[in-house]
């Protein structure tokens, strides 16, 4: 044995020569670092100045692609490349006078990089910027903007090759010179260096280890008895690794004896000299309450050879108060012979990430959802190896049901959802990609829900696989994006599609009829009167019949048709493969189209009215068996199927058909031309005169007429319904009234007329009715400055009987401003002599119809004089039209009647012979009073 001073000497000579052995290969190995540091950072400094470079030319290239090219998808990819291209211009010069410790590169300044970069005339700085500047114009650019001449594109070609690029070589030139003399500083430095290193190697050689060579020999004697301590130890801390310890002890059977590392004494709150080491030491520190369970946890380590690491969790109590949670793993080592020689354990203090957890847990409890582990074994085995207990709400399941086998929750997986939602885990395992699902759940007490989840994974050592995610409901906003579709795409009052399904669910018919060459067909279906029951009973009230009319119709079709509600009143129904032969299929469609009209026949009950309501459809039909019409086209021929059944006197099916599709298309067109005529002045008023019975003028009839440059003279009878149908006679009869009051003005100004001499004017229903209809016959006769005396105003009973009160009322304003009021078509309609004694009339106008055979037809004679009768009763000046024989004439003046007006007295005439008429009566009449009227009537038949 070597003397204790002796082995304190060779330590001391040993630390010193390692020492200066690791001083110095650790400033060699510093110096060399900073060297290849510093080469490397001035390489990357000057690999990205000569890049810019490359980069100015790589963004003139593609400007010039941009330019050049004439297809939108290389100008697009082009342009993509300028904008990579400006991005990384920006970046290296960013780096170049900034710097980046994380990418390893140095600010590096000189008098001469400044002037380089920031002169204000030819610096770089400007230079780039106003490249750039240019570079994004050209970006910005459109295509068909973008050409060879464009400035901005000029400048790139130009500027780039022939301006900026000497100025970056310089830059480049200059981070080379910095970086060559910066090297050889180092290595001037590392020179020095590596003399001392050899200059103290050699001295350590002489002074240090040639001594120590001979002193090793002495000690190999004296180092054999711990070598066997040394074994000892070596096995605690492999075992101590194998365990992965914080703090670690042995217990050895033969000797009873405890050893126990730094780290568990201070786990224990315990030193070495305070406790003798041993397991009963250990023992007190466990909380009684788990004493058992630790005691067990030693004894199964014990008796179970080859049980591999052992884990529990337990509390300890320190001697300071304090209370500790605990992770302890034991391994147990046995002879060959299966005896125990040794327990070795490691402790690992898990107090904070406990509180952690019990912290997360109870957070968990206040978010919506819950967090999990989720394992996949490598043999397919799924767990959750944590779930928190917003679990129960969402699967109605406890965490430990599934805690080892996670089958238990995948049963509750909705079974169109599990193959999808299988498929998603096993992908996300394999990619190692983020796992992000939506799918249903079959909760025990709350029936079906939504869930959302998402899961990181990560590759456990042993091959499986583990997520860490979160799952929450959204059960409301799936029930939410149902009700955002179903309004999208059905009826909200019937629950029927709509218009858009309708279109998507008839685009898919027309492609299925191409493929299977079957017929199907559009019905076009709409309700008679609905608005009348609108406007009588209330819009719920017709709300009430749309519904049941939907499901009425539903009920007749077949599930695999379609029934939609367009909007109002209007149904379409598509009756999809009715047959290969096109007549059966004609056949079956009008079968069910009937079927439906007698469906929606049937008295309905609405909101418990107790009169029941009853009302017809119309429908329109239209085949189709391709795709050769169209969604639109068909509608279309629907619709024209269904307004001639409408025409027709509605509750009618009608097919479509070319003939009445070009009448639609004639009367579109003819109206049309109407409201371009009204603009054009196409419109023109003739009078036909009106005469008493002994032959003198009282007045004219004004009657509407259409010039058109197409069709030429165009009948009142072709075009006035249309007009009424369109709300174009609202237009029409303003004109009218205030061309006849113009007329009428000039008639008075003349000074040819007596004061009787007046224009009648006729109204139509659909004027009568307007609320500004009194303001407007007021107002031309103001504008106009026309007698109100001499206009008369024609209406039929249609006009009035609609809404008697208020008739009267507005006839009565009227008069009150001396218009004269006639009801025309006297003996046409169904006149109640009530209304008649009430309405404020000043004549009653005969129908020609009447008159026409009023000397050979009995029962027109006896109409025509008890109307006659009936107007002197009650003090109505009677009006005779239609007169077209003496014999007619002969009997009206016989009869009474104060006016007559017929071709036999004077045809209708533009208002320039109407003025003619007046001034030769005038003048006959100032010549010979007693011949004017014959001279005049026969002046008229001429």
């Amino acid at each position: 044995m070597i003397k204790l001073t002796t082995a304190r000497s060779l330590r001391v000579r040993y630390l010193i020569g390692l020492s200066a052995i690791a001083l110095l290969v650790t400033t060699s190995f510093v110096t060399m670092q900073h060297v290849v540091s510093k080469q490397r950072n001035f390489a990357q400094i000057v690999n990205l100045a000569g890049e810019q470079r490359g980069l100015v030319n790589r963004l003139a290239y593609f400007a010039s692609q941009m330019a050049t090219t004439e297809h939108q998808a290389d100008f697009d990819q082009a342009r993509a490349q300028v904008g990579r291209t400006i991005n990384r211009i920006e970046d290296n010069h960013r780096l170049l006078r900034e710097g980046s410790p994380d990418a390893g590169i140095p600010k590096i300044t000189s008098p001469t990089l400044t002037t380089i970069y920031d002169d204000p005339m030819v610096g770089v700085d400007k230079a780039l910027d106003s490249f750039l500047e240019r570079a994004r114009r050209v970006y910005a650019t459109e295509m068909e903007d973008l050409t060879a001449n464009s400035a901005a594109y000029i400048f790139l070609n130009v500027y780039g090759p022939y301006a900026l690029e000497p100025m970056l070589d310089a830059a480049v030139d200059e981070y080379q010179r910095i970086g060559r003399e910066s090297i050889l500083r180092i290595e001037r430095f590392e020179l020095g260096i590596w003399l001392a290193a050899l200059l103290t190697l050699l001295l350590e050689l002489i002074l240090i280890f040639r001594p120590l060579e001979k002193r090793v020999t002495e000690s190999i004697g004296s180092l054999q008895g711990a070598i066997t301590e040394y074994e000892e130890t070596r096995a605690r801390l492999v075992s101590a690794q194998e365990l992965a310890a914080v703090g670690d002890w042995q217990w050895d059977v033969r000797t009873q004896q405890l050893s126990c590392s730094e780290q568990t004494r201070e786990i224990l709150g315990i030193t070495a000299d305070s406790v003798e080491p041993s397991l009963e030491t250990l023992e007190r520190r466990v909380r009684p309450d788990d004493r058992a369970r630790w005691k067990a946890h030693l004894a199964q380590a014990s008796v179970q050879a080859n049980a591999g690491r052992l884990e529990l969790q337990y509390r300890i109590q320190r001697p300071d108060g304090q209370e500790r949670v605990i992770d302890q793993f034991v391994v147990a080592r046995h002879d060959p012979k299966g005896a125990l020689i040794s327990l070795s354990g490691t402790l690992q203090d898990r107090t904070e990430r406990f509180e952690l957890s019990t912290r997360l847990q109870k957070l968990s409890e206040h978010i919506p959802g819950f967090i999990f582990q989720f394992e996949l074994r490598p043999e397919g085995r799924m767990r959750f190896p944590y779930v928190s207990q917003g679990f129960v709400d969402l699967y109605g399941l406890w965490p430990e049901q599934v805690h080892e086998d996670a089958a238990p929750a995948l049963t509750r997986i909705h079974h169109e959802d599990i193959e999808r939602h299988t498929n998603g885990i096993y992908a996300s395992a394999r990619a190692l990609h983020v796992w992000n699902d939506q799918y249903r759940v079959q909760h025990p007490d709350r029936g079906e829900i939504w869930l959302e989840g998402n899961a990181t994974p990560e590759r456990l050592a042993d091959g499986a696989t583990l997520w860490h995610g979160y799952l929450w409901e959204i059960t409301d906003r799936k029930r939410s994006e149902e009700q955002i579709r179903e309004l999208a795409l059905y009826d909200p009052l019937t629950g029927l599609a709509n218009r858009r399904l309708l279109r998507d669910r008839l685009e898919h018919a027309l492609a299925t009829s191409q493929r299977s060459q079957r017929h199907g067909a559009l019905l076009m279906m709409d309700l008679d009167n609905f608005k009348t029951l609108n406007d009588t009973q209330g819009h719920d009230v017709g709300d009430a019949l749309l519904v049941e009319v939907g499901r009425r119709v539903s009920k007749e079709v077949r599930a695999s048709d379609t029934v939609a509600r367009l909007g109002g009143d209007e149904f379409v129904v598509i009756l999809e493969a009715l047959g290969r032969d096109p007549g059966q299929a004609q056949q079956k469609a009008i079968q069910l189209a009937t079927a439906i009209q007698q469906a929606l026949h049937q008295p309905y009950r609405l909101m418990d009215r107790g009169c029941p309501y009853q009302t017809s459809v119309s429908i329109g039909v239209s085949l189709f068996h391709d795709l050769s019409l169209g969604a639109d086209e068909l509608l279309r021929r629907a619709d024209i199927g269904m307004f001639e059944a409408k025409e027709g006197g509605r509750n009618r099916v009608c097919l479509f058909s070319e003939q009445r599709e070009a009448q639609m298309h004639s009367r579109t067109s003819l109206v049309q031309e109407l409201a371009n005529a009204i603009q054009q002045g196409e419109l023109m008023l003739y009078y036909q005169p009106q005469f008493r019975p002994d032959g003198s003028l009282h007045g004219a009839e004004a009657l509407l007429r259409w010039r058109s440059p197409s069709r030429g003279l165009v009948a009142p009878g072709d075009f006035i319904s249309l007009a009424e149908e369109t709300g174009l006679i609202l237009s029409i009869g303003d004109w009218v009234l205030n061309t006849a009051c113009r007329h009428l003005r000039q008639i008075q100004r003349s000074g040819l007329h007596d004061d009787q001499c007046s224009l009648s004017v006729n109204i139509s229903p659909r004027q009568f009715a307007d609320p500004a209809f009194l303001s407007k016959v007021e107002q031309a006769l103001t504008s106009h400055a026309a007698p109100a005396q001499g206009l008369k105003l024609e209406l039929t009973e249609s006009s009035l009987f609609h809404d008697m009160d208020h008739a009267i009322e507005i006839l009565g304003q009227l008069r009150e401003q001396g218009i004269g009021i006639e009801l025309d078509d006297f003996g046409t309609g169904y006149s109640s002599l009530s209304y008649l004694k009430r309405l404020p009339l000043d004549a009653l106008k005969l129908d020609g119809s009447l008159i026409a055979d009023v000397v050979s037809d009995a029962r027109d004679l006896a109409i025509l004089r008890a109307a006659i009768t009936m107007a002197k009763t009650l003090s109505l000046t009677v009006i005779a039209e239609g007169v077209e024989t003496n014999e007619q004439r002969a009997f009206l003046t016989s009869e009474g009647c104060d006016l007559l007006q017929g071709y036999l007295l004077a045809r209708p005439m533009p208002f320039d012979d109407l003025e003619a008429l007046i001034e030769r009566a005038a003048r006959q009449r100032s010549q010979d009073p007693t011949s004017e009227p014959a001279h005049q009537l026969r002046q008229n038949r001429a």
